[in-house]
């Protein structure tokens, strides 16, 4: 299973469920590249490498 890690979404994203998750949402990312797979409470929004930064949004703040 390849390494997760955390994210915060910077745009919204719509996941598989048709839930839309504002910016600011905390998400499980996994992969490298141009796509990524992510996860939030168990739904799967694909992800392109602008819609989303590493880390927690508390992290990216203290920058």
């Amino acid at each position: 299973m390849p390494a997760e890690r955390l994210g915060t979404l910077l745009v919204p994203v719509v996941g598989l469920s048709g839930t839309t998750y504002p910016p600011g949402t905390t998400v499980s990312v996994r992969g490298r590249g141009a796509t990524v797979d992510a996860f939030v409470k168990g739904d799967w929004p694909s992800l392109s490498w602008w819609e989303f930064s590493d880390g927690l949004r508390e992290d990216i703040a203290d920058r």
